[in-house]
């Protein structure tokens, strides 16, 4: 089934049969809109604004390999979990996906490549979104020297306990170790 290039967002199509473009070699550039992706949209201060695409489709030399890779970048506003302060995340994803229909048996191939199975045409939008989710941070936050709280690094090395000139306080359970010895 060939794109339906009328029914697009800008200059891509709404749906594609991945298999089908890597045959063709073909590459995919333009913009989708970020209204078209609800769930990354939701983790958005403004669901407004354009995702950049550029998928190329390719088939490897000699073989049933097909592969789609690319870039897909999109400026999103979301809250920093640290000041919970409105900041500016630029995503980017680099998706890199071996193509097969189902019951196709691929040997395994090096590389971080993830496998998609194509037996239908997917949404482009669709597809974006779950590459784009996958790279979301699971915890955005400012730079540290960009954050208006200040992360203190603890100087204590692991294990040890800390030393009370250190912190300028009593340690509270000082009285429960003199307990302790007085048994």
């Amino acid at each position: 089934m060939t794109p339906s290039w009328k029914e697009s967002h800008g200059h891509l199509p709404v749906t594609i049969d991945p298999i089908q473009l890597a045959e063709r070699g073909a590459r995919l550039t333009g913009t989708l809109p970020l209204k078209s992706m609800p769930r990354l949209a939701q983790g958005s201060l403004e669901g407004s604004g354009d995702v950049n695409v550029d998928l190329a489709f390719e088939r490897e030399e000699g073989q049933q390999v097909f592969v789609m890779h690319g870039t897909l970048r999109v400026p999103l506003r979301v809250t920093c979990q640290r000041c919970l302060e409105t900041m500016e995340l630029n995503l980017e994803a680099a998706p890199w996906l071996i193509l097969t229909k189902s019951g196709a048996r691929l040997e395994p191939q090096e590389g971080d490549a993830d496998l998609l199975v194509a037996d239908k045409p997917l949404s482009l939008s669709g597809l974006v979104e779950d590459e784009l989710l996958l790279a979301l941070p699971m915890v955005p936050m400012h730079a540290p020297d960009q954050c208006t709280v200040k992360v203190r690094a603890a100087n204590v090395v692991r294990g040890a306990a800390p030393d009370r000139t250190e912190r300028g306080r009593k340690n509270p359970f000082a009285v429960l170790d003199r307990l302790k010895k007085t048994k």
